[in-house]
């Protein structure tokens, strides 16, 4: 890639999360499948499934909140300032166990997984994310978009 990427706010693809928004800012378009990036806002409640990704790393910054990341038999809270990789092949979980809205970037290599976000948003659209099919069908996504689903997520004590 020999071309310098900018891109405004208003040109980020805004995808609906059920608890929460990404705000898509580079895609696999426009890094020439390389990598993506996104801004997300995830409210209390949210959470993934455990999972992992075969081929991406995934990358987090947290600007706002508290981001609650499980990983190696343990949750940590990561804090605004905070950096965060999740390599490829690593089971994870992430979330929102707080009060308060969480506000961070998210990014991956190679890019493709931000693909799973407009499904996710067309599938919230259909379904409510309390509906068992909604789990069926959000697994299906999912499973298309290098992510291999493990389990529930962990509960947190």
């Amino acid at each position: 890639m020999d071309t310098p990427i900018i891109v405004e706010p208003d040109q980020a693809q805004v995808y609906n999360l059920g608890l929460g928004e990404a705000h898509i800012l580079v895609d696999g378009a426009r890094s020439a499948g390389a990598w993506w990036l996104g801004e997300f806002r995830e409210d209390p409640g949210f959470m993934t499934p455990m999972h992992f990704h075969p081929q991406q790393d995934e990358h987090f910054y947290v600007l706002d909140g508290v981001l609650a990341l499980y990983f190696a038999g343990k949750w940590l809270d990561i804090h605004p300032g905070t950096y965060a990789t999740i390599p490829h092949g690593v089971e994870h979980a992430q979330g929102n166990t707080s009060d308060h809205p969480v506000k961070f970037l998210a990014a991956g290599n190679p890019a493709g997984f931000e693909k799973v976000f407009a499904e996710l948003d067309l599938l919230f659209k259909r379904i409510s994310r309390t509906d068992p099919q909604f789990q069926i069908e959000g697994g299906k996504i999912l499973a298309k978009y290098d992510t291999k689903v493990v389990s529930p997520p962990p509960r947190r004590t």
